[in-house]
């Protein structure tokens, strides 16, 4: 059984069409206390669209309920599957939650997605794409209604794919289908696809980020603004990229990975979920 799979108190499968693997799920992490509804957290961690990391999900969902949020972590679905498996699975889980919100004393109206790297760009892209017929009619919905984000949380997002894009992740999105063409990486590049629908978001990252230019927040952040729709942008001076909570607990060791400026997002993050 999968690492995930043993700490959460409840796992439930997600089942989308297309699905190569079938191995999607969501982890369940409630916080404690019953009968008052809290807002809820949907994680995606990140891991380059090959792999799901394990740090920058258990970890910050139970950082999460410490701060009385009810916090679930989506294991979605990786290379052989590509674009829109894993988004199709996010819009499922969000759905799911709203459907069967009073199991988890969840407030249906303050559930936000919180992405790390291509965890960041999966989230990111459901706040975009919520309202597509592609996504969702392909799950079942009557409309996208059900599916929207209330808000994002983006660290170190992968947003792009111009000339500040992470290499990798657009050929990897459309592998299945033997690489990318030009109407496919316009597609994913998510700052050309904000609306004024486009939930609200809080966005986080390093200006020394190696692995993913901090022009990806940027862009996201000026086209956010584009459009009147509400961010909260936080660019701190230094730190690596995969910080997750930048904290011991996320370090795996590494003092890189340690960062008390950087660990300041969550409870920035905190503060703005009060107003979601």
């Amino acid at each position: 059984m999968k690492e995930g799979k043993k700490k959460a108190e409840q796992v439930i499968p997600i089942r989308v069409p297309g699905q190569k693997t079938g191995e999607a799920y969501l982890a369940v992490y409630p916080s404690p206390g019953k009968g008052e509804k809290k807002p809820g957290v949907v994680i995606c961690p990140g891991g380059g669209y090959w792999q799901v990391v394990e740090k920058e999900g258990e970890p910050v969902a139970r950082a999460f309920n410490r701060m009385g949020c009810q916090a679930f972590v989506l294991h979605y679905s990786v290379l052989p599957d590509g674009f829109p498996t894993s988004l199709l699975e996010l819009a499922k889980a969000v759905a799911i939650l709203r459907n069967r919100a009073k199991e988890w004393d969840l407030d249906p109206e303050r559930l936000v997605v919180c992405g790390f790297s291509a965890g960041g760009h999966l989230a990111c892209s459901l706040g975009v794409f919520w309202n597509r017929e592609f996504v969702w009619k392909e799950i079942g919905e009557k409309d996208g209604r059900g599916i929207r984000p209330d808000g994002m949380i983006l660290g170190y997002p992968v947003i792009t794919s111009g000339p500040y894009a992470h290499k990798a992740f657009v050929s990897r999105l459309f592998e299945h289908k033997g690489g990318p063409g030009p109407e496919d990486a316009g597609l994913v590049s998510l700052e050309k696809q904000v609306t004024e629908d486009t939930p609200k978001a809080f966005i986080w990252q390093t200006c020394t980020d190696a692995d993913v230019p901090v022009e990806n927040s940027l862009l996201l952040a000026m086209a956010m603004r584009e459009k009147g729709v509400n961010v909260e942008l936080h660019i701190f001076p230094d730190g690596p990229h995969g910080l997750s909570l930048a904290t011991e607990e996320t370090s795996g060791g590494d003092p890189c990975f340690e960062n008390p400026h950087c660990a300041a997002w969550l409870a920035q993050a905190g503060l703005w979920l009060g107003n979601v």
